[in-house]
């Protein structure tokens, strides 16, 4: 082999390898998670036990239906809403996204995107912490996008912060009949409403941005 074939296998091989270590760096192209992790991911929630702390690799991974907890005191956390992202594109069943009836519940660090419906809905529960949770719809505002982004709704004591919803079809975080709710540093992008405070008793809500929707902060009583 002459010099310059020499070189030129050397610059492929050089080339090849940092595409394949780019890759693996990527959460959109590689995971550690197994490949059914759909599947494990809602048999942890339901094997769930008080106390359980339920870690999700980065990557992006997709479900069909609904994920559901109705375990208290579990946390769900992610590598970070541009890291860790579950996706609902291919949806066929269910409600939501994110269905939780559980009290002391955490979810961080995490995105839900493109649900069928709500992408994570929280109903009669207490102790509810949503931190740096991304919620949004790819192809942008449309009537067919789910209504709801960030939702609890009859709840006590909700902490919404450093949150993201963009493109619900109705409210990107909407709280409705709750009571004791701190709502900070979130933004909301392109939604009809959205942040909507209803029927809500002792809500703070500060330091929000809310861009190009409809209605950017509204309050109902």
């Amino acid at each position: 082999m002459n010099l310059m074939k020499k070189l030129f296998v050397a610059i492929l091989t050089l080339g090849l390898t940092v595409f394949l270590s780019a890759c693996a760096s990527d959460p959109q192209i590689a995971s550690t998670a197994p490949a059914d992790f759909a599947k494990q991911l809602q048999e942890d929630l339901i094997k769930a036990k008080p106390g359980s702390v339920i870690e999700i690799p980065a990557g992006k991974f997709k479900f069909d239906k609904t994920l559901s907890l109705n375990v208290p005191k579990v946390t769900i956390r992610g590598k970070g809403m541009d890291k860790t992202i579950l996706s609902f594109s291919r949806q066929s069943k269910g409600s939501a996204g994110m269905m939780v009836k559980a009290d002391d519940f955490v979810i961080e660090d995490l995105a839900i995107e493109d649900a069928a419906g709500d992408a994570l809905k929280v109903e009669n529960s207490s102790n509810i912490t949503m931190r740096r949770v991304r919620v949004e719809w790819t192809g942008g505002p449309k009537e067919t996008n789910g209504p709801y982004g960030l939702y609890p709704v009859t709840c006590k004591n909700v902490l919404i912060e450093d949150c993201v919803a963009i493109a619900a079809s109705d409210a990107g975080i909407y709280v409705g009949q709750s009571d004791g709710v701190i709502m900070r540093r979130n933004r909301a992008e392109k939604n009809v409403a959205g942040i909507e405070i209803e029927n809500t008793k002792n809500a703070d809500v500060y330091e929000n941005i809310a861009t190009n929707n409809t209605g950017g902060i509204m309050a109902f009583n």
